[in-house]
């Protein structure tokens, strides 16, 4: 009787589990066509994908910092960073005195060999001290970029790194960038048309028309050749960072030691000093 029940039991749990298996196996497919998943410009064939994104500088901030604790292997010197952030919370600006601080704790870690997390304070450092034309600092970030093995290219608006989630790359001596990273830094609105392969940029009056594969750019209705053609690389749309940059008002320097493309962007600054006048007028 025993014998029965138990030759019983695993008949039902084959039977349910067999199915179970099969659907799994299926959806792990992706609806069993096998076709790999279209990353993020290639999706969406007949509509357009605009991209937008929001000022996340404090977000950006508070996860540098914690980029920052989690990589210094110190304890000291990482409780001298906490210290030094909680007096920069009562500050309206970065003293010299702090910045000195900043500069030595860098120092420090390099004493300790402890090259990622001297990295970690020099971009905190950048991102927090960095004036408009003072390429100083990218030295010696050039200088640890080398020491930790780092050989991408990297892109900075106004002392803050260009976030994408692919990296930059140089082709035939010009760096190209993801279309979501030059919204992102430069406060742009990007379009990209998949059934025309055309890249749209507007900022403020200004109106860029790129074409993939083309090195051909339309600026304000005006025809401008290019040195380096929009490419579309393992399914994202990459633009010719030094291009847009310029076109945008921003200046674009290259620093060989690091691989750092270094931007200011001038066109943010001259708003910013026009919202200042405009305060200024309406309290007077």
């Amino acid at each position: 009787m025993k014998k029965a029940i138990s030759t019983s039991l695993v008949a039902i749990l084959l039977a349910t589990s067999v199915p179970a298996a099969l659907a799994a196996d299926q959806e792990s497919k992706g609806n069993g066509n096998g076709k790999p998943e279209v990353k993020a410009e290639a999706k969406d064939k007949s509509k357009e994908t605009s991209v937008k994104e929001s000022d996340t500088d404090t977000d950006d901030e508070d996860s540098t910092e914690a980029s920052t604790d989690t990589n210094i292997k110190d304890v000291k010197l990482k409780k001298q960073l906490i210290e030094l952030r909680q007096e920069l919370k009562h500050t309206a600006e970065i003293t010299e005195d702090q910045k000195a601080k900043y500069e030595q704790l860098v120092a420090e870690l390099e004493k300790t060999t402890d090259k990622q997390g001297a990295l970690d304070v020099q971009l905190e450092l950048l991102q927090r001290t960095y004036q408009k034309g003072d390429h100083t600092p990218f030295k010696k970030l050039g200088e640890l970029l080398e020491n930790t093995g780092s050989t991408e290219v990297k892109a900075f608006v106004d002392g803050k790194q260009v976030q994408a989630d692919v990296a930059p790359y140089v082709q035939g001596g010009r760096a190209l960038v993801p279309v979501r990273a030059i919204s992102s830094a430069l406060k742009a609105e990007v379009n990209w048309k998949p059934e025309t392969r055309t890249v749209e940029i507007t900022r403020g009056e200004k109106s860029i028309t790129l074409y993939l594969d083309k090195k051909e750019a339309t600026v304000d209705g005006k025809s401008i050749s290019l040195d380096t053609a929009p490419v579309l690389k393992n399914g994202r749309v990459f633009l010719p960072l030094r291009f847009i940059s310029e076109q945008l008002n921003a200046e674009v320097k290259w620093q060989e030691e690091g691989k750092i493309v270094i931007i200011d962007d001038i066109q943010a600054s001259k708003e910013s000093d026009q919202g200042t006048d405009s305060s200024d007028t309406s309290a007077k």
